[in-house]
């Protein structure tokens, strides 16, 4: 950004309000280049923008769906999707789209800001991702296959809470948070919490530095 340039415009997407303003909590120290006008958690609305963030959360594939979404509004001048892992086929299906990124979670703060206004400017950013894009080619992630009610459990669960706090967080009766359990467990082939809460980490939805309190999500009841 040149010297004494304003901060450009960004919105942020996802699907779970948690995760929205995880990242924006995250771009908050980078003012001075950018300035987050909306948060997009759940049903979309327009919103102009220099450049919207679309939070991939755990699986590309869903990302590339409400990428599109954002893309059909025609209210934001670039798209750049925000994954943790991705495919090299999918990464080439989300540029066809018209996407003007695809930046990875792994990447510090600083770089994320970095490459947003840098897409503000007209560029086209891809982060190199290394191993990470062909690690789940056959399409694992997007196999997992969360729905959004899931997903937003496997967040309260790598948060700590137990799971009569995920039922009153999501206005849900204890033995239904347990049933969910069950089948976040079965897409996930995993057979513990403390297994779950790595998965989410691997797939993006938590990030390792972002759970807050690892030992009680473990300890925490199934």
């Amino acid at each position: 950004m040149a010297p004494n340039s304003p901060p450009i415009d960004v919105l942020v997407v996802n699907d779970v309000e948690l995760i929205v303003e995880g990242v924006v909590a995250m771009l908050r120290p980078y003012g001075d280049q950018i300035r987050i006008v909306g948060t997009i958690a759940g049903e979309l609305r327009p919103i102009h923008a220099d450049v919207a963030l679309v939070d991939a959360f755990g699986h590309p594939r869903a990302g590339l769906d409400r990428l599109r979404d954002v893309t059909s509004l025609g209210t934001c001048n670039h798209v750049a999707l925000y994954t943790w892992q991705i495919s090299t086929s999918m990464a080439v299906e989300i540029v066809k789209t018209g996407a003007d990124g695809i930046l990875s979670k792994a990447a510090p703060a600083q770089d994320i800001a970095d490459a947003l206004v840098r897409i503000a400017a007209g560029e086209c950013v891809v982060h190199d991702f290394g191993d990470a894009t062909l690690l789940h080619e056959g399409g694992d992630v997007a196999d997992v296959a969360l729905t959004e009610r899931e997903s937003e459990l496997l967040v309260h669960v790598a948060r700590g809470l137990s799971n009569y706090e995920i039922g009153h967080a999501m206005f849900l009766a204890e033995s239904t948070v347990k049933t969910y359990l069950k089948r976040v467990y079965r897409k996930l082939g995993v057979h513990s919490r403390a297994q779950a809460v790595m998965r989410a980490v691997e797939l993006g939805i938590a990030r390792k530095d972002n759970v807050t309190d690892l030992r009680r999500s473990v300890d925490a009841s199934d």
